[in-house]
């Protein structure tokens, strides 16, 4: 008389099919010949292989294989707003999984995320922004000890590159302000092409002055 295991292993399947893992199918005591009582939504078969980025489904007495992305973070191409993927299949062609970076869009032709027409523009500008603000003796004290100009030198200098409403409002910064900002165009022109002090070397100036002074 043949024996028969107390149990064998059968794939778990939930209410779409899809493979959820091995469990035990009982010998049923009350039938010979190696009958096994098989658990709801379960089949016997050979356990599906496993693929990465892939879940197995049971159809048509066959494992297929669909793409799983649940978990994963995409982003709309045309906004570049992130999701999280809830959903089984393939991904949408309007999403992407790579971040876009700052002031970048999507180009089919490149497959990526590519600069805007006036991305260095705008890139200035919002680190001028996020600079915040230091004082006007912060700002003085910076360009002295490391640019050798003091505040009488800074007015010279205005006073004979300037004209008209830019000197007006650079000497009154120099002069008066109580604190300053990079959004200050009259300013930062004075400071980049009356000065000759590049765009780089105002930051590192500013964080000095934040810092130290």
């Amino acid at each position: 008389m043949k024996n028969y295991p107390l149990a064998i292993p059968v794939c778990q399947l939930d209410e779409n099919n899809f493979f959820t893992g091995i469990t035990c199918a009982d010998l049923d005591p009350l039938e010979g010949g190696g009958h096994y009582l098989i658990p709801r939504l379960c089949i016997q078969t050979d356990e599906p292989e496993q693929k990465k980025g892939f879940i197995p489904q049971w159809n048509n007495g066959q494992w297929e294989y669909i793409e799983d992305h649940r978990g994963e973070t995409v982003y709309f191409k045309n906004t570049g707003i992130k999701q999280i993927i809830v959903a089984l299949g393939k991904l949408p062609d309007d999403v992407t999984t790579f971040a876009p970076a700052p002031f970048t869009e999507w180009s089919e032709e490149a497959a990526a995320w590519v600069d805007v027409v006036n991305a260095d523009k705008l890139r200035l500008q919002d680190k001028k922004e996020k600079a915040g603000t230091i004082t006007r003796s912060q700002l003085l004290t910076a360009i002295e000890l490391q640019f050798g100009k003091n505040k009488k030198e800074l007015l010279n200098i205005a006073e004979r590159e300037l004209v008209g409403d830019h000197l007006i409002k650079v000497r009154n910064v120099i002069s008066e302000a109580q604190s300053f900002t990079l959004m200050n165009d009259d300013m930062w022109d004075f400071l980049t092409q009356t000065l000759n002090i590049s765009n780089e070397q105002i930051f590192v100036l500013w964080d000095e002055a934040k810092k130290n002074y």
